[in-house]
């Protein structure tokens, strides 16, 4: 797969679970690497739960293996003047989330959203827009 991914770069765009799609092939190819010190995070940074992006880069292979927190895949933003009090967010499904700037360009894209649980209003109360009307 190291030798397919070769001059490229694959990136996981999502949530947690978008998160965990990323870690495993990241674990999994860095196993077919003699040299461990020829893959590194590219900014320094150390894996960790808050930090809203990683880029490891596989040196031998030039390719990176990118993960990018979007929960939502797009812009979430304040709700309009005059919502509900029990409306705290809003997704603009027009807009991308701003970190899709990062992901721009990379040859292989793997998008994951919990989408699910907020259509669903599983954990808070929802309510729907669209240009200034309720859904």
């Amino acid at each position: 797969m190291l030798e397919r991914l070769s001059n490229r770069r694959l990136a996981f765009v999502g949530d947690s679970i978008g998160r965990n799609q990323w870690e495993s092939p990241l674990c999994l190819l860095s196993t077919a690497v003699t040299n461990k010190s020829s893959i590194y995070e590219v900014n320094r940074r150390l894996i960790t739960k808050h930090t809203g992006f990683l880029v490891f880069k596989f040196a031998e292979f030039n390719c990176t293996i990118e993960y990018y927190r979007a929960p939502y895949l797009v812009l979430q933003s304040r709700p309009p003047a005059g919502s509900p009090k029990q409306v705290r967010t809003t997704l603009k499904l027009d807009k991308m989330d701003w970190g899709s700037v990062k992901w721009k360009g990379a040859d292989l894209i793997v998008f994951n959203s919990g989408l699910r649980s907020y259509f669903t209003c599983d954990f808070a109360p929802c309510q729907f827009f669209c240009r200034n009307r309720n859904i």
